[in-house]
């Protein structure tokens, strides 16, 4: 039923943006009978490669080895990306188009052919553009957080997170191998991983993530489940990184433990909650934040694992004092950031969501679906705590 859910999305979804970027574009280009007939061919094989290569991948296990699997999932996600932005800057350009035939229709008109032609060139060198920023990889980010309640001994306590890295069709092992360096030299207290680590299953990418295998850190590895674990398997995926030393948390918590200067034994709760698409897929896999903060100890300061930032509302009713999070990708590029802005109150870094609580929202690690970072470069964090 997953399978079928998802290519009835990825069909409408498909042919209503296709079919809206080539109306709007044979309206304003004005090209010649052959023109619009190329037109049409782009955008309707563009549809069809956005609808079979994802339901390809996923219904045949697709080997991510094979170069004509790349070139097929590399084309259709390139040519979503550049479809979704034409459509979004025509689609802003009819609207001042409309705006000012409807205030001054005496004035000239605003969207001519030529500024059509132009803003095709723009969208398709931004493209292009977004796609070269992505070849940089990502970059490491370093914040300070303030946590009244942090024992002493935390002080400096060093957290380095990875997000929403979509090892899949378009990344692979030396992806994977590449961010575990960057991680490693940065050597973190803990490393936390909040989510969306894989898209496709373990037989397709057992081989990928043995990188994950190299993560080392004197508190240790944790890992929750993201919404994409769900599409290929979460319950497998929870065990495989477990295979790999690595903590995996269900709505659970793990006490981490420091002596003081003092000799007296400090702690705090780290934790970590299934995805909130989590309970869409099993009933066992309800994100319970509450659940979570469930200790026999008396301990100050909580901090949560919670790939979706909309957690902060039961993470704040749990009593936790700060929240890793991903999920946003802070819209990946732009034009996607300002419609991506609208929906996340919690969209990109650090808030303070009340005296008690803060949260921290990665925009990822790796990308998934357009290979395109205009704007928005990947990012491993690397968070100092600090008691004040």
């Amino acid at each position: 039923m997953t399978l079928i859910r998802f290519a009835i999305f990825f069909t409408f979804d498909s042919i209503i943006v296709s079919g809206s970027t080539f109306i709007i574009l044979k309206k304003r280009l004005k090209l010649s009978p052959w023109g619009n007939r190329s037109l049409f061919f782009i955008h309707a094989f563009s549809a069809f490669l956005m609808i079979f290569a994802p339901i390809q991948y996923r219904m045949n296990h697709a080997d991510i080895n094979l170069t004509r699997n790349y070139i097929l999932q590399f084309s259709q996600y390139y040519m979503m990306g550049w479809i979704g932005v034409t459509l979004i800057i025509f689609g802003i350009a009819e609207i001042i188009q409309f705006i000012f035939k409807k205030f001054d229709p005496s004035k000239r008109i605003f969207l001519t052919e030529g500024v059509a032609r132009g803003l095709l060139t723009a969208t398709s060198v931004a493209s292009f553009g977004g796609f070269l920023q992505l070849q940089a990889g990502p970059k490491v980010e370093r914040i300070t957080i303030k946590l009244p309640t942090l024992p002493k001994s935390f002080d400096g306590f060093t957290i380095a997170q990875l997000s929403d890295v979509h090892i899949g069709p378009l990344l692979n092992k030396d992806f994977a191998h590449k961010i575990v360096l960057q991680t490693m030299e940065l050597k973190a207290d803990l490393i936390a991983l909040t989510g969306d680590f894989v898209d496709g299953t373990i037989d397709q990418l057992k081989e990928h993530v043995l990188p994950f295998q190299q993560l080392k850190a004197e508190h240790g590895i944790y890992y929750i489940t993201g919404n994409h674990e769900y599409y290929s398997g979460a319950d497998e995926w929870l065990a495989h990184f477990e295979s790999f030393g690595v903590h995996a948390f269900r709505n659970s918590n793990k006490v981490l433990e420091k002596r003081s200067t003092s000799g007296e034994l400090e702690k705090i709760l780290l934790a970590g909650v299934f995805d909130l698409q989590g309970e869409r897929f099993s009933p066992a896999h309800r994100s319970d934040p509450a659940k979570a903060s469930i200790t026999s100890e008396s301990i100050a300061c909580k901090i949560l694992l919670a790939h979706n930032p909309r957690s902060i509302e039961e993470a704040t009713k749990a009593g936790f004092n700060l929240q890793l999070s991903g999920h946003t990708h802070a819209g990946q590029f732009y034009p996607f950031t300002w419609i991506a802005r609208l929906f996340h109150q919690y969209f990109e870094g650090h808030y303070h969501v009340n005296e008690n609580t803060q949260i921290y929202v990665n925009r990822g690690t790796g990308f998934w679906g357009p290979p395109n970072r205009l704007g928005k470069t990947g990012e491993i964090t690397l968070i100092t705590l600090q008691s004040s």
